[in-house]
């Protein structure tokens, strides 16, 4: 899996540098379009369902936390760790856990960090950013026998996602079967799901394929476990 250049901040010296940095324009991406907003709708109850199930008294670490939207569904851990590389994003974040004791916000690259062992690692849409050996070497470090870790990732296989490899010249997501690969010596798949099977279309139109969209949802669903073809796929590992 190639590594793509994440939009850092200005500072970091990236070529299309600024672009994510903005917290409050990032959390209002669902208004940019129907398709961004059926996606967002899909999947943020169900990753928050997840991790709120998972992280009673748990030392938690969310790697790539954005402005900790998925963050905030562990409010029953002993201990958050909120990493994210942009400063930006962080002050959305701090504000948005301003009522959490337990959190400590880390303003450093993935790469970077230096945790102790965690619980549950959270590590939603971080993956297509950082080299992805990189990034699993440090989960398999600050992870101990029995600890969780939801690992979600644009899916290579759906049809928004090869349609924007094939506009961009270079692969913008991960082949599911990579991942499994990468966890499976020390992890054990415990659960996976894959929903959203959209298709890029014109954003004045949008409001014609959502049915469509739902529809093939709908038709796909009980087969994603086995051929996920959803915009993202899912996974929670459990180190062995």
């Amino acid at each position: 899996m190639a590594y793509q250049d994440k939009n850092f901040p200005p500072e970091a010296d990236q070529p299309m540098a600024g672009k994510y940095i903005d917290g409050e324009a990032y959390d209002r991406r669902g208004e940019n379009s129907i398709l961004e907003k059926y996606v967002l709708n899909l999947w943020q109850p169900f990753l928050k369902k997840v991790i709120s199930n998972l992280n009673v008294g748990k030392v938690v670490a969310d790697l790539g936390c954005g402005t900790c939207e998925y963050t905030q569904a562990a409010k029953n851990a002993k201990k958050i760790y909120a990493v994210d590389i942009s400063s930006e994003m962080l002050k959305v974040c701090r504000d948005k856990m301003k009522n959490f004791s337990q959190v400590e916000f880390i303003n450093l690259s993935v790469s970077d960090i230096n945790l102790p062992l965690v619980d549950l690692v959270i590590a939603i849409g971080v993956w297509e950013y950082i080299d992805s050996a990189v990034l699993f070497n440090k989960i398999k470090a600050i992870t101990h026998q029995g600890s969780k870790v939801i690992v979600v990732f644009p899916n290579i296989y759906n049809d928004l996602n090869w349609m924007r490899s094939l506009a961009k010249w270079k692969m913008v997501a991960i082949r599911p079967g990579f991942i499994k690969k990468l966890f499976k010596n020390n992890f054990t798949l415990v659960d996976s799901a894959s929903f959203g099977t959209v298709f890029w279309f014109p954003k004045k139109l949008q409001f014609l394929t959502k049915p469509i969209w739902k529809l093939e949802n709908w038709f796909w669903r009980p087969f994603q476990k086995f051929l996920p073809l959803g915009v993202n796929v899912y996974y929670l590992f459990e180190r062995k």
